[in-house]
């Protein structure tokens, strides 16, 4: 695993914001030097065309007119090449700025959420804050195009890694994390193409193995007809009047049958140069990030396959990126007139995509898909960078497994984080404890870095070991109304859901909070053992929480069954919590203090804070 301190204490981000920051003010001051030199330049040319051509020398006027004009363009393309350097430094500094406020714990500001990747029927995504505000998704992503944030969504809500594939996965992931100047840039080219979907309706056009044109005898005619209406057009400018007049009435006619051609083959070749044109600006944008790829020296064998994939994207992309350039030309109505009647535009450009999809369309599909596993690998190494107190996990053969040292939640602020060691053991844990003792946060914890294990990411610990397995919640549940449907039968058909899979899966990872919350004491103790009891026959593990300490007797019936518990303490009248995990069933409660606290309850016996439940014999 790569040294991440540096990173984990801010001082490589900062530095490399002081850095690009200075070098963006230097290539400003060179830029805005040439800006005023061409205005100089354009004043130049008037004192020129007024004290020279205009007192009879025009010679010696159009040399300097011309020299002017050659300095004039040489500036403008400097400063051009000044903005670009500008911008480019000033893009890595903002996404050094990105990985210190993941750091500092200002990244709930960001404005990509994930929100919508995943409905609120997902086994896990809300309850354990996978996507939506103050999430993971919103934590870790550093994607830029579609196919990146498909495949980081992919990645953290459909998490299956082959056994193969992990250790792969994590190679990949701790090398990134050791490239933080890579890192930079790499996003910041990438962030150019941009999230939305005119790029993959492009790609999947150009994958498709779809021809939009007629046979080749028809588009060697079109040739044809493209050469003679050039020819005729020139023939009518250049030569001499008595036979320019014949010439231009047969451009005049093919200028017509080219625009009636293209009106008859424009329904079939229209539609998929119209994607090409939507997705230009994104298209063009790719080669950066795929150049920056294919030219880094990796060394763990994922990314040295996916530089290699990309090394071959390099030509045909920047191919695909001059047609796609073309295509946009013609997007003006008068413009795309002109040039349909003289070239037959749309023609020309879509033999020219035939031509790339007959070469490259089959390989396209792979290549997007490996910026984006690029772009994914990418987001989940920011884990190392935003978090103190990661690893990289160990697979473990079995199921069941999940030992770790100072697990903490990766969500928390580094320095509010409490972390816990905890093993599964393939049991089920009963959690008890007291309302905001962490029960809670403590599912979470474990359902979250099981996710990212899962996932071939960081985890938050010191050391975990684990066997890849299902993870199924049952925490954030609500009613619906349009759908009559009460929180209590939410919850039955939640739990129901759980069951179903442990049945077909004993690779379940179920984490339950607070069962059958909905309904009286009675029903919620009997419903909660009954779902306890087929668990555990089914053989899978898990973690529930509960108020209700008759169901941690369930440990009586079988050794599979633990207990173990968060507490708090008093101090001067007031309650306080160290999130710590213990062994065994919660000795107090909390629920009377808390009511007299907010005045609810009014208080009956000064510093008479909590209640010490009676021996259990637990």
């Amino acid at each position: 695993m790569p040294n991440t301190s540096r990173s984990t204490d801010g001082s490589v981000w900062r530095e490399l914001i002081a850095g690009h920051r200075a070098q963006e003010k230097r290539w400003n001051r060179l830029s805005l030097v040439f800006g005023l030199s061409k205005l100089a330049l354009v004043v130049t040319v008037f004192l020129t065309v007024y004290f020279i051509w205009l007192r009879e020398q025009p010679e010696t006027g159009a040399a300097l007119t011309a020299l002017q004009a050659a300095v004039f363009l040489g500036a403008s393309i400097v400063q051009t090449k000044c903005g670009a350097r500008m911008r480019f430094h000033a893009g890595m500094a903002e996404m050094a700025q990105k990985n210190l406020d993941r750091l500092e714990d200002r990244w709930g500001e960001f404005a990509d959420t994930g929100e919508e990747l995943a409905g609120p029927e997902h086994e896990y995504a809300r309850d354990l804050d996978i996507v939506g505000r103050r999430s993971l998704f919103q934590l870790l992503n550093s994607t830029g195009s579609s196919f990146g944030r498909a495949r980081l969504g992919a990645d953290l809500l459909h998490p299956r890694c082959s056994a193969e594939e992990l250790p792969l996965c994590q190679e990949a992931v701790a090398e990134l994390a050791g490239k933080p100047e890579f890192s930079c840039r790499f996003a910041w080219l990438v962030s150019r193409v941009g999230v939305d979907e005119s790029l993959p309706r492009a790609a999947g056009r150009l994958a498709d193995g779809k021809s939009r044109l007629p046979g080749a005898g028809l588009r060697a005619l079109f040739w044809v007809l493209r050469a003679l209406t050039c020819a005729s057009g020139l023939a009518f400018l250049l030569l001499p009047e008595a036979v320019s007049g014949a010439a231009g009435a047969v451009f005049c006619a093919l200028f017509l049958v080219q625009l009636a051609i293209w009106g008859v083959t424009s329904p079939a070749v229209r539609p998929f140069l119209a994607a090409m044109a939507e997705a230009n600006r994104r298209v063009s944008a790719c080669a950066a990030p795929v150049e920056a790829a294919a030219n880094e020296a990796f060394g763990s064998e994922k990314l040295q396959a996916l530089s290699s994939l990309l090394r071959e994207a390099l030509e045909p992309l920047r191919r695909l990126a001059g047609i796609s350039r073309r295509i946009g030309l013609g997007s003006s109505s008068i413009l795309s007139f002109l040039l349909n009647g003289l070239f037959l535009w749309d023609l020309w450009n879509a033999a020219s995509l035939d031509r790339w999809k007959r070469r490259w369309g089959a390989s396209s599909a792979g290549w997007f898909a490996a910026l984006g596993e690029l772009e994914s690998l990418l987001s989940l190494s920011n884990l190392a960078h935003a978090c103190t107190g990661v690893c990289l996990p160990r697979p473990e053969e079995g199921t069941g497994v999940f030992t770790a040292r100072a697990l903490g939640h990766p969500l928390l602020p580094n320095g509010e984080r409490v972390c816990n060691d905890f093993t599964l053991g393939g049991s089920i844990h009963i959690v008890s404890g007291s309302n905001m003792a962490g029960k809670t946060t403590f599912l979470r914890t474990v359902g979250v870095n099981m996710v990212l294990a899962c996932a071939g990411g960081f985890v938050c610990a010191q050391e975990l070991s684990f066997s890849p397995m299902r993870v199924m919640t049952s925490m954030r549940l609500s009613d619906d109304l349009s759908g009559r449907i009460s929180t209590f039968y939410a919850e039955l058909k939640r739990i129901k859901s759980i069951l179903d899979a442990a049945g077909e899966d004993g690779s379940v990872l179920f984490l339950i909070d607070e069962i059958f919350r909905g309904t009286n004491s009675v029903d919620r103790l009997v419903g909660a053992q009954a779902v306890l009891r087929r668990l555990e026959s089914l053989g899978v593990s898990g973690l529930i929480t509960t108020h209700d300490l008759e169901i941690c007797r369930l440990t009586e019936e079988t050794p599979r069954v633990h207990n173990c518990c968060f507490c708090e303490t008093y101090r001067d009248g007031e309650i306080e919590f160290d999130y710590k995990r213990r062994e065994g069933v919660a000795a107090t409660t909390n629920g009377q203090f808390l009511l007299r606290k907010v005045g609810i309850v009014e208080e009956e016996q000064r510093g008479c804070g909590h209640a010490t439940l009676p021996p259990t014999g637990l």
